[in-house]
Parts: structure tokens; sequence; C-alpha cells
């Protein structure tokens, strides 16, 4: 702390007077000269000490010299008085300067009575009996002083002592510290605590309290307002309680306002809301009458009185004019405002509680009148029975539900006469366990009155009774209380209700039932017509390959066949696809459709949906390309958990209008491209991508157990083309059922208008979106992604298993094949099919006739429809399994399949019927694989001949098939 001090003059080894100091042998020496030489100490060397009581600093006695020099090398605040106790001079160090306050620097050199007349009296005793007794005197100051220092002035404590030097003592020594952090925590506490001391819970007692008490301590508080804030149904309102240190008149008072009001303080009590605002000063302060030290506060605290979310006022206060602004006034405002929040909500809630006990006893002496008011205005029946089963009073309603008037209930227990007959005795065990202190019990009872129902029969009515004792205020049951409430509506809805729902369950059974028929039914022949078709093109090419010259007019008709052939082919395809979308359409409407997740290689899956399309897009000249994106890698991608069979329906979707609307392009092109995401799916698609709707955040696909605990990723696909392209207005209503782009694309490019649509539904139960980016003329992007979970690796399908083996010697076999189908043309041209491929083919019509065809023959696979008259292939593969189960011998099998199986006969089967419940039905029954149809002949047999391994296999386990197995098999429903 650097202090302004009198110029010292030249260090020439003079006194003040002028004189040199003389040393003993005469020299010239100043003893001062080993002091400290500070800025204090040559202000302390320049005083001119000849004009005072000790003399010049030559003339100072050995003791006088030593007790100085410790004064002023002191670290603490120190004083040396020294003389008479009468004329005590002081010598005082830097530290002791800001004590001194505005007496300093005159002090140095002066005596206690010049310099603080005001304290001499009373610190005149502690010098005396510091003398008297030899012995220091310790002090504390009472009141507080005000120093400058870090250039201004600060309310400051001191404490200390007085210690004679000698005896009889030659002068003091005094030492001081500082205890202003302590004594200003007593003052506000003490302050604090006769603010928690309220004398009346009423808002104004406390209100005129909290004024009062902050009178009491005008330095910390020079300046206070209080407000107190009423609520009104628009509004709110203030209204000044009392105020210190404003006098009459002042601008800042207003007495009552609205929130609102621009007048005095009330915008900052509007800025400051519900928290603490601390202002600066600024002259609206001007001319108030400050309290405690005369001088005005340098920050003003804005406090609302609160208690939880309620707000009820708020406290103006000025802060200590002599003390900074620091964390120990920023506490101070916090407990003040925390005090006064306190006793003032907890006045208000006692005013409160004593208003709602006005009202209650108001309410109380009206109880009766109102309770009677109430029983017999009730809308439920009332009744208070004796123990001996008296009536003793009951509402008219309660009678009325009873369909009895209260003249009919004059003897012991007639009120049980008004239940059904049935229902009588339940009643009257009712009452028993009542009288046996049950505390309290419901029932529902019917009634001898009859209800008649909006819809229906009249039926007897019923009632919801409850009943309770009465106890006395020994436990004592003293009598039977009940009410009644009439459900007989409701109870008659309920039934109804059930009525329906069983209704809803038939139909959804007829439904599923219908869909199973209409999907027999058109795929049977459509199975028919491939294989047909299939055959004809081979024919064709095998007498093209036969005949070494054919006709140009011969080979012309050959090539038209071929070529009709293959129309054919198409067309039943595009049949079929019509029929999977509109059945798959129905499963979606009927909440039949399901999601199964297997572990997936995703790299995999898309080359068996490319590989289908393959010879087309040659055959059409169409470019493709397939580009896995990076972040497969980047992310460690091996398999995933999805349903590979809804993913490739939305693939194949897209993979099909693109081949169809790049025909017309110069240069025809596709690009597939697919990707994953842990958390922004929608990056991985152009910006400028439509979304057919918003993401659906309700249901979580992947929150089954059957989706394992892996990773949450989303699996990204695109398809570009470099076909038509879509407009703004076609790329909004390409989504919608039985939409497309404009009213010549059906003309012009076929289909039905629901691909799109059910590749919508789909990928949104699959947790994720579709959509669309294009520019008209220029081509389109279509994309989607769906949610799935990163999954370990799952045991190879059969196919992988057997492949693995190396030998290709199983393809060559004769299998000899029975043929379970009740289609006879579906027979004819299956059973040709199978025969031209190298197999032996038996025929059953049914289930029965192929359990005695089996029992007789031995065969190495069985080809198994569903649904046939007589014995249905469910329950004949449930057969077949059982024996084999009971041992009744190799079953159906030659000597080589026996051995090769293990015993088991493979099964699949050939059905028109795939929704999920039924494949796994027919798995659950005995099938190792299911083929939907229609299906080409050449897919059946390499179905059949992988089931088969080869004559000296490795040693594996044949696996049991698993719904993996049935979609590696080509299963898409």
């Amino acid at each position: 702390m650097q202090m302004q001090m009198p110029t010292p003059p030249p260090e020439d080894d003079q006194g003040t007077s002028g004189t040199p100091l003389l040393s003993a042998d005469g020299g010239h020496h100043d003893w001062t000269h080993a002091l400290p030489q500070t800025d204090h100490v040559r202000f302390f060397r320049s005083t001119d000490w000849a004009r005072t009581a000790l003399g010049p600093l030559a003339s100072w006695s050995p003791t006088l010299r030593l007790f100085a020099g410790f004064v002023l090398a002191d670290s603490r605040a120190a004083c040396l008085w020294w003389g008479p106790t009468s004329n005590l001079t002081a010598i005082y160090n830097e530290h002791y300067a800001p004590l001194a306050g505005r007496t300093h620097p005159k002090l140095m050199g002066s005596t206690f009575e010049e310099s603080f007349p005001e304290l001499w009296p009373g610190i005149r005793t502690y010098f005396e009996q510091a003398n008297t007794k030899g012995t220091g005197v310790n002090y504390s100051s009472a009141t507080s002083l005000v120093v400058e220092r870090q250039g201004y002035r600060e309310e400051a404590f001191f404490s200390g002592n007085f210690v004679p030097v000698g005896v009889p003592a030659e002068g003091y020594l005094n030492s001081s510290y500082e205890v202003t952090i302590q004594k200003l925590a007593d003052r506000r506490t003490s302050m604090l605590n006769t603010l928690a001391s309220v004398p009346a819970q009423t808002v104004d007692g406390v209100c005129a309290h909290i004024l009062a008490t902050l009178r009491t301590n005008g330095h910390d508080v020079p300046l206070a307002m209080l407000y107190r804030m009423e609520e009104h149904a628009n509004s709110q309102s203030l209204h000044l309680q009392g105020h210190i240190g404003l006098p009459k008149g002042h601008n800042l008072i207003v007495e009552s306002t609205n929130i609102d009001s621009d007048h005095g303080l009330i915008p900052e009590l509007r800025r400051a809301g519900s928290d603490t605002l601390m202002l600066d000063y600024d002259k609206r302060f001007d001319s108030a009458s400050w309290c405690g030290w005369g001088e005005p506060s340098k920050k003003i605290a804005i406090c609302p009185i609160t208690s939880a979310s309620h707000l009820f006022g708020y406290l103006i206060f000025g802060a200590n004019p002599f003390r900074p602004y620091d964390n120990l006034c920023r506490q101070f405002v916090q407990d003040l405002s925390r005090m006064v929040s306190s006793i003032v909500a907890s006045a208000v809630e006692s005013e409160t509680n004593k208003k709602r006990q006005e009202r209650l006893e108001a309410d109380l002496a009206f109880s009766d009148l109102k309770l009677r008011h109430l029983i017999d205005h009730a809308s439920v029946g009332m009744c208070h029975v004796s123990l001996d089963g008296h009536m003793l009073w009951a509402n008219d309603h309660f009678y009325e539900l009873a369909g009895m008037t209260a003249s009919k209930h004059p003897g012991r227990l007639t009120f049980l006469d008004i239940y059904h007959d049935e229902d009588r005795l339940k009643a009257m065990g009712f009452w028993e366990d009542l009288l046996k202190g049950v505390d309290q019990l419901a029932a529902e009872l019917r009634l001898k009155r009859m209800y008649t129902p909006p819809i229906g029969d009249a039926e007897p009515a019923q009632l919801q009774v409850l009943a309770f004792p009465y106890r006395d205020e020994t436990g004592d049951v003293k009598s039977i209380m009940a009410c009644t409430t009439d459900i007989s509506k409701l109870k008659w809805a309920e039934t109804f209700q059930a009525r329906l729902a069983a209704e809803a369950r038939d139909a959804k059974r007829q439904q599923e039932a219908f869909i199973d028929v209409v999907s027999h039914e058109m795929r049977n022949p459509l199975s028919a017509i491939v294989h047909c078709a299939d055959a004809i093109s081979g024919a064709v090419e095998e007498c093209q390959t036969q005949l070494a010259e054919i006709p140009k007019p011969c080979l012309n008709i050959l090539n038209d066949n071929i070529q009709s052939a293959k129309i054919i082919l198409q067309c039943a395809n595009h049949q079929k696809r019509i029929i999977d979308d509109v059945l798959t359409l129905s499963k979606l409407d009927s909440m039949l459709l399901s999601i199964t997740p297997v572990a997936v290689k995703p790299a995999e899956l898309v080359d068996s949906i490319i590989n289908m399309f393959d010879i087309e897009l040659k055959t059409k000249e169409i470019a493709y390309s397939v580009k896995p994106d990076p972040s497969l890698s980047q992310l460690g991608i091996d398999h995933l958990y999805l349903d590979p069979s809804r993913v490739t329906q939305v693939f194949i979707n897209l993979l099909t209008n693109a081949i169809k609307f790049v025909k017309a392009s110069d240069e025809p092109k596709i690009s597939i491209r697919f990707g994953a995401s842990l958390s922004s799916p929608r990056a991985f698609f152009p910006n400028k991508m439509f979304w057919a709707t918003e993401r659906k955040q309700d249901e979580d696909v992947t929150s089954d157990p059957e989706w394992g605990s892996g990773e949450e990723i989303y699996l990204a696909f695109s398809v570009t083309d470099s076909g038509i392209g879509l407009n703004d207005e076609e790329i909004t209503k390409i989504f919608e059922r039985f939409r497309q782009a404009n009213v010549k694309t059906h003309v012009k490019y076929g289909g039905s208008g629901l691909g799109l649509f059910i590749s919508k539904e789909l990928t949104e139960k699959q947790g994720g979106e579709i959509g669309v980016s294009s520019v008209l003329g220029q081509g389109s992007t279509f994309g989607f992604y769906v949610k799935t979970r990163r999954g370990e690796h799952r045991p190879h399908t059969l196919d992988e298993r057997f492949h693995s083996s190396g030998s290709t010697e199983f393809y060559h076999q004769r299998l000899h094949v029975l043929l379970v189908e009740d289609n006879v043309i579906n027979q004819q041209v299956l059973g040709k099919q199978l025969r031209k491929a190298g197999c032996q083919v038996d025929v059953a019509n049914h289930g029965l006739e192929a359990l005695n065809t089996l029992a007789k023959e031995t065969f190495d696979l069985v080809l198994m429809d569903l649904e046939m008259p007589v014995l249905d292939g469910l329950s004949a593969m449930r057969q077949i399994r059982q024996k084999e189960l009971a041992g009744e011998g190799l079953l159906g099998r030659s000597m080589d399949s026996g051995a090769r199986m293990g015993a088991r006969l493979p099964i699949i089967a050939v059905t028109a019927n795939v929704r999920k419940e039924q494949v796994d039905t027919a798995i659950a029954a005995g099938a190792d694989r299911v083929m939907s149809k229609p299906f080409k002949a050449a897919d059946l047999v390499y179905m059949m001949k992988s089931l088969l391994p080869q004559r000296n296999p490795p040693a594996i386990d044949p696996p049991t098939p698993t719904t993996g197995d049935r979609l590696d098999a080509g299963l898409i429903p």
C-alpha cells in the first residue's frame, strides 16, 4: 500500500533542526540509518521531532530508539506512545497509518489527546491500568472506524493491546489487528436473528417487523423500501408497506401501482422478476435521507420475496456505503433476501390457513344440511341399516334403483328381497361379512327389476354395491352403510363389446383365410404358366440345337415361339409382382405383416438381388454398377440383424422401376450404392431428397429380444438411373396408394401404382424412410434406409455347408422324387419339368395317398403341396416325422438317402400360402424348405439337390432348418 508522504530532507547526517547528530565519540552519526530505508521511515525521519515532547532524534534515549526501531520494523499495525500518560506522543509504522485515518500524517509526533480528543477519555483508563498493573491491557473496539485505504474509505473494526515499556512505564507499545469481517458478521447475524423472531403471524405485522428491524442497522441498510404484491384476475398490483431513508414526497415513493407502471423503481422490479437485481447509484436517489453514516450507497439491491414459484413482493435496500461489494456483501444480500422471503411466506401461509379455517368452520355450520341435501340429490343410492337388519334411512334414488318404495321395507332384512333369487344368497353372505367387521366390500348383484337395453331383450338389472361398517370412537361396529350404482347398461355394453371383439377376431380369421385362398388360387395357375412357358422355350431351343439346318421360315417361327414364351414369362412375372403387391398391401391393412430379423451380410444381400436382374440388364443392354460406401468398412460392418425379405422387396421395387424407366435413355445406366450410419442416415443421400414421410419415433422396431443387443445401425441403399426423371409435382404423389407420376405412366410403362406405396410402408415398419431426388429429363435417385442392429455371424445355411465340401458329385445324381399335388395341371407340367431335369417322379394326389406310397417305395425327396383334399400337406408331414421319431423304418428313403440324411426324409413344401405364420407352420410340421409359387423348375431342382449331400460327405451334422435357411432358399413372401 503506497501512501502519500511529506518529502524528507536530504540525508546529510543532520537532525531535523539542522544541527549535526553527534556520536558518543564526537563523530557524526545518525542512528536512524540502521532502520529500513522505506518511504515511511524517511517520513519518520523528516518529522520535526525537536518541536515535540520527545526532542530531536539525537537526544532520544537508547530505550526509545530501541522500541521506535521495533515499531517501524513490525509487519503488523503498531504505534509507540511515549512519555507520561498525560502527554503520550505517537510513533507508528506504515501499517498503522490506515488506522489513523484522517489524523495521518499529523499523528506522527502528536499526542493522543491532541489527535483523538473524542477517544481520549475512554482510552486513558487503558493506559493507566497498564501502568498500574505493569502488564498489557487488551481492548476491542465496540464501534467501527472509517479508514481510508486502497483509494477509498472503508468501515473497519480493530482490536489490540497496550503494553507498558519499563516500570514505571516510559511509554506504551500499541499493537492493533483488524476484526472487521467478524464484527460485520456478528452485527448482521444479530439483525437476521431479530428478523427471525416474528412477533405476529400476519402479513401487515411481519412487514412492520421487517422495517423496524432494518432501522436498527443503518450502517448496513441505510435505505430500504418494502413492496407487497397482490394477484388479480388479469394483473398484479404493488403496495408500499413502508420505507427507510426517504423523506416525505421523494420521487421514489410510489404508494400503490400496477406492475406494468413506469413510476419510481417499478421498471427495475419488473426487470428483476424472481431474481435479485443489483443497481448502481444514480441521480434518482439524490436527496435521500441516508441512515447510518449519512452517505449514499454505491449499490442498491432489489430482492424478490418468493416461496417456491409464488412472488409475494420486493425488498429494496441500499448497501453499506463504506464496504466494498464483495462476496461478504453478496452473502448478506442473499441471507437478508432469504430471511425476508421466509417470514413473509410463513405469514402469508398463516393468513391463508386462518382464512381456510374460517371457511371450514362456516362450511361445517351447514354440514348437516348440505349432507342431507347431497344424499337426497345424489346420483347413487344410499342407505343406512341397523345391526338387526332394519332400514334406518335411505334416499329416494336407492328405492328407485331397487324398484321398490320405502313402505316395502318395514321389516328385518327386507332390503335383501330386491335381489334376484340366484344372487340373494350372495347378498346375505355379503351382509354377514360386514357384521363381522370387514372394513369394506363391493359386489355386483342382479335385481328382480328388469332392464331393457338399446338392442336386444330385457334382462335383470344389476347394481354395484359398496358397503362398509360405521364404527364409534372405540372401533365397534354400530351400523352398516351402503352405496348402490346402476351398472345395467355398463354390463350390457361389456357383453356387447365382447361380442363385437369376437366378431372382429372372426373377421380377421376370415380375412386371413381370404388372403390364403386368393394367394393359392392366383399363384397355382401362374406356376403352371411359368412351367409351360419355360418348357416351350427350352424345347424350341433344343430343336434349334439338334437340327443341323433349319429353313429360314421355320427358324423364324421357332424364334417367334421363343420370343412368345419369354413374353409369357415376363407377363407371368409381372402378374406375380402385382399379386405380391396386392397381398402385401392386404397384410399391411390388416396388420398381419411382421418383421423377422436374421443375421445378414449387406454385400451378399445386394449381390443376391442384383443376380436376379443380371440377365435382364444384359439383355436390355443397361450398364450398371454396384458401389459399397466406405462407411461399411469404416464401421467394421459384417453381419447385421434385419429382415432380408422386406429389404429385398423394397430393393426389387426400386430396381424394377429403374429398369422400366431407363430403357428410353440413349445411354441407359443404373448405379447402385449402399452404406451404413450410426445416427444420421439422411446424410447418405442427396441434399434435395424428398422424403415420403417424416421419421416415426413412436416405435423402435429393433427393441424386441430377437434383434439381440448389438449396436443400432442404419443401413442405407440408393438406386440412381439415367431415365426420364420427375418434376416437382410428380415427386410429391408417387408414394401414394395407386398413384403414378402421371396418367401416361401406366399406359406407357405399366404397373399397379402400389410398389412405391408398399415400399414406403415397409421402410417405415423397419424404422426407416424412403425418398427420391429427381430432375425431369435427367434421371432419378431413389433411396431408402432401415434400422438394424450389429449381429454376430450365424451358422451357415444348408446350401453353404454342403457347397463348402467342394464336390459336385451329388448334382449328377438321379433323384427319386414323390410329387404330392392335387392340381392335375401342376402334376403334369411340374412332373414333366422334373423328369426333364433327370428326376424319377411319382405322383400322389393327396397326403393319405402319399403316406401309402411312402410305405411301399423309397424316395430321395418329397415335394409336398399344403392345400389338398382327404389329408392336407401339413398333416401328412407331421405323420411322416412322427413315424421317423417312432423308428418305423426308413420311411420312404432309399438306402443311400437314408444313410445320407440320418433317417430323415427331405421334404420341400411347395405352396402358394406364404404368409410368415404359414411358413413357420410348415417348418414346424416337418418341412425342410418352403418353395413359393410360382417358381421356375430349375430353381426347385437346385433347392432339391442342395438338401442332399455328396455320397461321401465330410463329417458334419445336418443343421435344423431356420428362417435364414428359408430365406436363402429364395422365399420372399
